[in-house]
């Protein structure tokens, strides 16, 4: 026997708590005090989905206001205003188009099925209503790492090694930032602060946004597993970079007992597993050169001239940022020399750092994210402000700290806020008689902040 045909309906609005699962079948969920409540809806068909949701939708704004209205309430919406009837929701579902009686009776007998299989929601949205909202919930969970390992078990199926590589980054910056939870303990406020450290580090919007979502899809699959109750990353991703510009501040200098632990020995063993990961962090402390024009710069651009060795440093920030950058003390008589003399052997023509490959955040983005993301949370160095850039911070508020020339410093590290410098200048009065090379080296060397370990 042919169905009766549906009641014309108007395109209808997005409802908040109608979802689809995998196989096409629709679902209302809802959550509430860390609760979440999940219901199938027994259909695949959108107009249909939407009926019922926009009754679960209703129900459910009765239930806040203690009034939860009975099947008969929901009938009498389809017998108010006559033969000529369109009915709107509480959410904004319209239903158009019901003229006849023949319309309402097959309108009502689908609502009627529908509303008795899925059956009330009061008795189970009830008890979370009555919960104090800043509640925490009962509910335990496996650690954090245990639940992601089972998700990345079954991702492996449908996504490649590199987004699943790029996943256990997240979850890995994650349990070191603030251990290994429960997922019962893993609220909203932990989610605000995690998204708050990636907009500290040097991730643009759309890395920050990519992370968020390693998160919030993890919790979606955690909720359809049984591993949690509710997403605390649902709706934390950042909209554009200006309003991520507008909540990251600027970079702080690492305190004397935070470049101990960063240089420990012992640690950064572990930490420098390839040459880019050892030499950059020293050489940024030493030159307070920005971290992508070191991570990218030539070999050729690696330079002696009157017996002093220097970085031209050509691909800056901007034009004023091109600049002489001699090798620190520091630098000179550190390991780095052997290893730059080795480069220069096996490739003349190449970069310094050959494994750094460019990108569209630059070449020194696998430095910055490994540094920033699992080398300092190691350490229990978790301000969002200290992040690989500080080198730069820590350089010059030290050189500032030992009264150097203001104009010789700001030819070293290349501040965009100055103008081309001019050698006439008074600011140069001292070094009339001497080459600036020379004098840019003799600045450099006051910076006496030297790890405690051999380079």
């Amino acid at each position: 026997m042919a169905q009766p045909a549906m009641p014309k309906t108007a395109r209808p609005l997005p409802l908040r708590h109608l979802q689809r699962d995998r196989l096409g079948t629709y679902y209302f969920r809802l959550t509430v005090a860390g609760k979440t409540l999940r219901r199938s809806l027994g259909t695949k068909d959108h107009a249909l989905a939407t009926m019922l949701a926009s009754k679960l939708n209703w129900e459910w704004a009765m239930t806040k206001r203690g009034n939860e209205p009975t099947v008969s309430e929901i009938i009498k919406a389809f017998k108010r205003g006559g033969r000529e009837f369109d009915a709107e929701f509480p959410d904004g579902t319209k239903l158009t188009g019901i003229n006849t009686d023949d319309d309402l009776r097959r309108a009502k007998e689908l609502m009627l099925a529908r509303i008795d299989a899925i059956g009330p929601i009061e008795s189970e949205l009830r008890p979370l209503l009555t919960a104090k909202a800043h509640a925490r919930s009962s509910f335990k969970g496996k650690t954090f790492s245990a639940a992601t390992k089972l998700y990345l078990v079954e991702k492996a199926l449908d996504n490649d090694t590199d987004t699943i590589a790029d996943k256990k980054i997240t979850y890995a910056a994650f349990v070191m930032e603030f251990g290994n939870l429960h997922m019962g303990a893993i609220d909203k406020p932990t989610a605000v602060a995690f998204k708050q450290t990636l907009m500290g580090g040097d991730a643009g919007p759309g890395r920050i946004n990519k992370k968020i979502g390693h998160m919030s899809a993890f919790f979606d699959w955690a909720i359809d597993n049984g591993e949690a109750e509710a997403n605390p990353f649902a709706g934390t991703r950042i909209s554009s970079k200006s309003k991520l510009m507008e909540q990251v501040e600027s970079y702080e200098p690492f305190t004397a007992e935070e470049l101990a632990a960063i240089f420990n020995p012992t640690t950064w063993k572990g930490y420098n597993i390839k040459p880019h990961f050892h030499w950059l962090p020293f050489l940024l402390l030493h030159t307070g050169a920005r971290p992508e024009e070191l991570a990218g710069i030539a070999l050729s651009d690696v330079r002696r001239e009157q017996g002093i060795d220097f970085f031209n440093i050509q691909k800056a920030k901007n034009s004023n940022s091109k600049r002489k950058v001699p090798f620190h003390k520091a630098i000179r008589q550190s390991g780095f020399m052997a290893y730059l003399a080795q480069r220069r052997a096996d490739e003349p023509d190449g970069q310094l750092f050959p494994l750094l490959t460019p990108g569209k955040n630059g070449h020194g983005k696998n430095v910055s994210r490994r540094f920033n993301e699992m080398y300092l949370p190691s350490l229990r160095i978790n301000d969002p402000k200290h992040r690989l850039y500080s080198f730069r911070s820590t350089f010059i508020t030290r050189m500032s700290e030992l009264n150097v020339n203001p104009a010789m410093l700001m030819a070293v590290v290349g501040h965009y806020e100055q103008t081309a410098v001019d050698l006439s200048s008074p600011h140069f009065k001292d070094y009339q008689g001497a080459k600036l090379i020379g004098a840019l080296r003799d600045t450099i060397d006051k910076f006496d902040i030297v790890p405690a370990m051999t380079f």
